[in-house]
């Protein structure tokens, strides 16, 4: 890839005794290095740019000429933090619709798949990744599971030496962070082994500091991680710059919303704030919205929307990813020497991408690859992933109290970004006590899908806002065991059921009838079905939560995602039940001297 011949190859070209493989020719080159836009012609020899320049080779002659004129060459875009299997299709199917939006290159934290069939789960995207037209970097996973297993069942395990193993790859760029900062903060022995074996390798450390300030920030950036991609507004973006982590901006349902972006906007403006600290990332994209409105492109248009400098919006998804990743020497720039990967733009304030050049080929035109790979076959091991030990039925969902009737305070569970907790009374009837859909209060139940043990934990949850029938996921961060939501239980046994017969997905029952479904037989995670189809089937479900079933989240899959959670405040619940997530400990989700008993 940089051998000592690819560079006089580069050389001779530079010079003019050598012709270019490709020359891109009348384009307006936009400088990442000195925010200018001007017009330039770039030539590329084998998979790297080999010279820069105006009116540059024009006697050379090449074999393949793009005729840029009037169009912006910009560096192909760089994702530094993704979660394919939130996209819930394969990668094939992820590049077809990222790659002529202008991303070449991504970095992939596979800790979903991975805490469901461990390291050779996520090898398969390696695998596929090879006869692709993009980049793939290894975001190693920072902990799988990602809590004890005397509290959450999981799928597979990462071991230290595992983890060093992968380091070791060269296509790892980072120690992941997706893990709850008191690891850190509490200096777990293991973690902060990981983080220096990653720094050792000068690899970058990835983290997330969610609403870390003062001492607890200083503690946490003084550990070693280098970024965090969940600061909630601009304010505490500008908090961790501040203390020299990388902010990377995502955009989401539950913070960095419009709004945000218009702040960032006037305080980038305002104050003059130096933006290479500053980076884009997908974070976790669903297949419609993938579709809809694109990746990283999204989010440069979203920031030019809200009044970002279009050239600053640029160097935030390419040079100062690039830098952050310590890629810089290969990517980020069209320069001479660095690979090229160029997103040729017909429109720059909307970021329309006409043209994408990757690894020196030209692969997409017009919003379609010009050729479509030919479909990697994921093995039967990887859809086998729904091991519970027999059917499920009514009786297994219902908590139990220590009398026939009455009723009993409750701990519910109210979604939200943190989950709180409520306590309410509940009725109790044949010795169980009941949800109350008409007070928006449902039971949940996590089945251990990963060992058959047959464990199951279960509580009660507010805020979905479904009045009949059952909701069941395979979808689950981050041990993604089968949960279901409901307001009875025949209609939860019955949605449980079909989500293990289909191979996990979502499932929605009404009236104990199945009234829709997405199939995920990948892991339970992901679909070999065309994205459009997969997106449709997304679309259509959420609308039936909504219009039909009365749930009352805008985005409800989004949240499903993250009800159970035990890594983020303050509750979750997991196949061991109810998760004090502040403690860590498990907690009983009924209050035992809170008991009404009737005559």
């Amino acid at each position: 890839m940089n051998s000592m011949d690819e560079r006089e190859r580069l050389i001779a070209v530079a010079l003019g005794t050598d012709p270019p493989d490709l020359a891109i020719r009348g384009g307006n080159l936009l400088n990442v290095h000195t925010h200018e836009i001007y017009p330039a012609d770039v030539l590329v020899k084998g998979n790297r740019i080999a010279a820069v320049g105006e009116e540059i080779g024009r006697n050379a002659g090449s074999p393949v000429v793009i005729d840029a004129a009037g169009q912006i060459l910009s560096p192909a875009f760089i994702d530094p933090h993704i979660h394919l299997e939130s996209s819930a299709v394969t990668l094939a199917e992820y590049a077809r619709v990222t790659v002529p939006r202008g991303v070449s290159t991504v970095a992939e934290d596979p800790h979903e798949i991975a805490n469901v069939l461990g390291v050779d789960g996520f090898k398969l995207f390696f695998e596929e990744a090879r006869q692709l037209p993009i980049r793939l970097f290894l975001r190693v996973p920072g902990r799988v599971p990602g809590i004890s297993p005397k509290i959450e069942t999981s799928g597979g395990e990462i071991t230290l030496e595992q983890t060093k193993e992968l380091l070791d790859w060269e296509a790892a760029v980072c120690l992941a962070g997706d893990i709850n900062p008191a690891l850190i903060l509490n200096r777990d022995p293991v973690q902060l082994e990981k983080i220096a074996y990653a720094m050792q390798l000068r690899k970058t450390v990835s983290g997330q500091s969610p609403g870390l300030s003062g001492g607890t920030l200083n503690a946490y950036i003084a550990a070693g991680p280098e970024d965090s991609h969940v600061s909630e507004d601009t304010r505490e973006v500008l908090d961790i710059v501040r203390h020299g982590l990388r902010a990377l901006i995502t955009h989401r349902q539950d913070f960095f919303r419009a709004e945000d972006y218009r702040e960032l906007a006037s305080l980038l403006s305002s104050r003059r704030i130096d933006t290479r600290m500053l980076c884009f990332c997908s974070d976790d994209v669903f297949p419609h919205v993938l579709l809809g409105q694109g990746s990283i492109d999204a989010r440069i248009r979203l920031a030019i929307q809200a009044g970002v400098d279009p050239v600053t919006a640029i160097q935030m998804a390419t040079i100062n990813v690039a830098d952050f990743l310590r890629l810089d020497r290969d990517l980020g720039s069209i320069t001479p020497g660095k690979i090229a990967d160029i997103a040729i733009l017909d429109d720059l304030q909307a970021v329309k991408v006409g043209k994408v050049v990757h690894n020196g080929r030209l692969v997409a035109e017009k919003g379609e690859l010009l050729q479509n790979p030919a479909k990697f076959l994921y093995p039967a091991w990887a859809k086998n992933t729904m091991h519970l030990n027999r059917r499920a039925a009514a009786e297994d969902f219902p908590l139990h109290a220590s009398f026939p009737s009455g009723s009993v305070q409750a701990r519910v569970i109210q979604i939200g970004m943190p989950k709180m907790e409520v306590v309410q009374p509940l009725e109790v009837r044949e010795g169980k006590v009941l949800p109350d859909p008409e007070r928006d209060i449902l039971s949940i139940a996590v089945l251990d899908r990963h060992t058959g043990s047959g464990r199951i934990g279960r509580g009660f949850v507010r805020g979905i806002g479904i009045r009949d029938g059952a909701i069941a996921s395979s979808v689950s961060h981050d041990a993604h065991n089968l949960f279901v939501i409901g307001t009875d239980f025949e209609s939860m046994a019955a949605a449980a059921n079909r989500l293990a017969e289909i191979g996990g997905g979502h499932v929605a029952v009404r009236g104990r009838e199945v009234i829709a479904q997405v199939e995920l037989p990948v892991a339970g995670l992901i679909s070999e079905e065309p994205i459009e189809e997969v997106a449709d089937k997304f679309s259509r479900f959420e609308r039936l939560l909504i219009e039909e079933m009365g749930c009352k989240v805008d985005g409800p899959l989004y949240f499903l995602n993250f009800v159970c959670l035990p890594n983020i405040p303050h509750l979750g619940i997991t196949d061991q039940g109810l998760i004090n997530t502040d403690t860590m400990q498990l907690i009983d989700p009924i209050l035992p001297s809170n008991y009404t008993q009737e005559d």
